[in-house]
């Protein structure tokens, strides 16, 4: 069944960060993922189409540059919701930036650990957990989603960019 990772006010919608959700394409996804959760109708769809203020990707690809709402799933695949991120709130999947490598920037930039996967940093918060590994033949591609939200969340993002090109991802 596939699984879909929800951030931002997507996740505050349905009160977790991730479901599995039947369905053979996304568009049927995305409608058993309404059903269950009514709320997030309007927030992804424009009458018929996604929302253009809306992201999916399927292992990390948006699905517009692929066949859109009918992209075919596999029974193991992976989707990304992203919502509008304008305002202090960004989101990305990093490969290979394991989270213990995460954790010792954020503490060494003065973040305070609030929970597991969650730190506080000076104007954001900063939430992290290892998701599905990117899977290209034999090869596996370790997967870390982050995503920081708050006034000051687009310095601290670039920020964390910037360290995962350098010492992770």
């Amino acid at each position: 069944m596939p699984k879909v990772n929800l951030y931002a006010t997507f996740r505050d919608l349905v009160g977790q960060g991730q479901v599995q959700v039947e369905g053979r394409t996304v568009g049927e996804v995305l409608q058993a993922l309404i059903q269950a959760y009514p709320a997030l109708r309007e927030e992804l769809f424009e009458g018929e189409e996604l929302a253009e203020r809306v992201s999916v990707f399927l292992e990390g690809r948006d699905v517009r540059y692929l066949n859109g709402l009918a992209t075919p799933l596999a029974e193991e695949a992976t989707l990304d919701l992203f919502p509008p991120v304008a305002g202090g709130a960004f989101a990305q999947r990093f490969g290979a930036l394991p989270p213990w490598l995460l954790e010792r920037y954020l503490l060494e930039w003065g973040g305070r650990k609030l929970e597991e996967g969650v730190y506080a940093l000076s104007g954001a918060t900063v939430r992290f957990a290892e998701a599905e590994p990117l899977r290209v033949g034999s090869l596996s591609i370790s997967q870390l989603g982050v995503e920081v939200e708050g006034e000051e969340a687009e310095a601290w993002f670039q920020r964390i960019q910037m360290a995962a090109a350098r010492g992770g991802g």
